[in-house]
């Protein structure tokens, strides 16, 4: 069991360390600029969109197979 020598194991274990404390960091970042906090808000306010569209119809579609 001669083929794994310290240079290349060290070397391994340092490049699974630098990508685990950069992940860590990106994801910290992401979390304090708010880059994932309101990530559903889109589709809520899709969802609100339709309908208010749907009101100001009368309650009939304006749009789609029910117009």
């Amino acid at each position: 069991m001669s083929d794994y020598t310290y240079g290349s194991v060290f070397w391994m274990y340092s490049l699974m360390g630098l990508f685990a404390v950069g992940s860590v960091f990106f994801l910290v970042r992401a979390i304090q600029t708010g880059a994932v906090s309101g990530d559903e808000t889109p589709k809520y306010r899709m969802l609100e969109d339709d309908d208010e569209r749907l009101a100001e119809a009368g309650g009939h579609a304006t749009h789609g197979r029910n117009a």
